[in-house]
């Protein structure tokens, strides 16, 4: 806009110019209220004649109007004004809140910028819908600079003050702290589940060689059509992180489109209530992976096998994949709020190992409920009714790639062993492949390993190998000769997914199936 038209507007419009549209403007669900932030624009400016920036229109405030429904507001006497806010940035990062809201009834809430002339933005674009729903929100952060895995994590939002959750190294016993009663522990199951995915009972909690109602199960029979699983109930994630701090908020609802359920959408789009992962490690029984208790752990097989095997169980069932081992990794540190997975939950399999037969049996554990773990060597970890998660046999899983020197992810189907079509992070590992990860990235696509250049006692305490100079199938948890770096986070993206070796295998995931 030239000097001469905008002076010819100021001239001739008596109503002058609205200010520009709102350069952010969010509603955040809460249980009963609505929390609001937003940015103003800025004032409008232009060049006269001679280069010099003339301000034509100067923002004096916003107006924040509410109406229940899906709108739209016309205009800013339209609805009921909760908000006249004159101070530039107020609202920016700390939110506005609307309180005495009605759960699950959707609102409408609409931004009107005004000039000192009195002159109104009524632009739609300014508007945005919320339903307010109670909810549990549980997060905690991360300090970069922080080396020590006991110190760096600090709990936020409705987990402050919460008591974390350990295990007794020496009798194996779990002290849920202040978790027992949190939706993805009490909705933490083991099941027989049929091939098509369906429930066929409950078993017992602490032994699952009987049903719930104490009758013999089908734990250890290969002739049972389907596995023994665990279920996963829905979890909403948000990952990001700062400077300073990596975060990680974990919500029973999706807040706002920030929040992520990758582990529990399927292919077209749609989220499941609760997926099923495999109680044990998977083991070979003709050409099935299965999770039977009493069956040798799965080894010397590719990937590709390891797949192929997985999908002749059904059409729901594949190995696990990267979204799900992110899920339950933060699931572990919100609960133990610790770096050192093995110091909260147990030590695993970690050593002592060197050949085959040195695995163990599938279900160990199997009479020791839904979480177990000891400092002992030799013996078996568990968490969410889910043996050796870390530890006993490395477990290739779906979803993570390193491709020409950085990471690639997919956190739903379909799957493919090349990574085309994966997100590129952008993640290049560094440090000494085989070293304990030092450095992590908090983001959408899960936590991805950055720096290997620390200790069995400092940051993630676990283990990081890594090979640009292939295309590499991501691999997780370490195996019984790996000593320490063994863990929840323990990655190994430096081997084809051709590799085939004594200590690698792969593990069992399900669909719930589609109503």
């Amino acid at each position: 806009m030239s000097w001469a038209e905008a002076m010819y507007i100021i001239d001739n419009v008596a109503a002058g110019i609205a200010p520009d549209n709102m350069k952010a403007f969010a509603a955040q669900v809460g249980d009963g209220c609505v929390k609001i932030t937003f940015t103003e624009p800025d004032d409008t400016t232009i060049l006269n004649a001679d280069g010099v920036k003339q301000t034509i229109v100067t923002v004096k405030g916003v107006k924040i109007v509410m109406k229940a429904g899906a709108g739209p507001i016309e205009n800013e006497n339209d609805g009921t004004l909760i908000l006249d806010c004159t101070e530039k940035g107020k609202y920016a990062t700390d939110p506005f809140v609307v309180n005495g809201l009605t759960n699950d009834e959707e609102y409408t809430f609409a931004a009107f910028p005004y000039s000192d002339q009195g002159v109104y933005n009524r632009n739609l674009e300014n508007q945005r819908q919320a339903t307010p729903k109670a909810y549990i929100l549980l997060g905690f952060k991360i300090a970069k600079n922080d080396s020590n895995p006991a110190t760096r994590i600090t709990y936020t939002e409705q987990a402050v003050g919460l008591t974390p959750a350990k295990v007794n190294l020496a009798t194996g016993e779990f002290d849920y702290g202040s978790f027992k009663n949190f939706w993805f522990v009490t909705e933490n199951k083991p099941y027989m589940v049929y091939s098509n995915g369906k429930p066929a009972y409950e078993l017992d909690p602490n032994d699952y060689t009987k049903k719930l109602d104490g009758t013999a199960s089908d734990v250890s029979n290969t002739s049972f059509d389907g596995n023994a699983m665990a279920k996963i109930p829905l979890v909403w994630l948000k990952q990001w992180q700062d400077d300073s701090y990596e975060y990680c908020n974990i919500c029973n609802i999706q807040l706002d489109d920030t929040y992520k359920a990758y582990a529990h959408t399927r292919e077209d789009g749609s989220v499941m209530d609760y997926i099923w992962l495999s109680c044990f490690d998977g083991a070979l029984s003709g050409s099935k992976v299965r999770s039977i208790k009493g069956l040798s752990t799965m080894n010397s097989q590719t990937g590709t096998n390891e797949i192929t095997y997985a999908k002749n169980n059904g059409a729901l069932w594949y190995t696990r994949s990267w979204s799900q081992r992110n899920l339950i990794n933060m699931l572990l540190l919100l609960m133990g709020r610790n770096e050192n997975t093995q110091e909260v939950f147990g030590y695993g399999h970690y050593t002592g190992g060197s050949q085959a037969s040195n695995l163990l049996t599938t279900g160990t554990l199997s009479n020791k409920g839904q979480f177990c773990g000891y400092s002992a060597t030799g013996k078996a970890v568990k968490v969410f009714h889910m043996e050796n998660w870390w530890g006993n046999a490395w477990e290739r899983i779906a979803g993570m790639m390193y491709v020409s020197g950085t990471i690639r992810t997919k956190m739903v189907k379909p799957y493919n062993t090349t990574g085309d079509g994966y997100t590129n992070t952008g993640v290049a590992m560094g440090g000494t492949s085989g070293g304990y990860i030092s450095a992590t990235k908090m983001t959408d696509q899960g936590r991805l390993p950055v720096t290997m250049s620390g200790s069995e006692t400092t940051y993630t305490c676990d283990g990081g190998w890594y090979n640009a100079s292939q295309v590499d199938y991501a691999i997780f948890g370490g195996r019984c000769d790996d000593g320490l770096r063994v863990g929840a986070s323990a990655v190994l993206l430096d081997a084809l997914v051709s590799l085939s070796g004594w200590g690698f295998g792969a593990a069992l995931s399900c669909e719930q199936p589609a109503a």
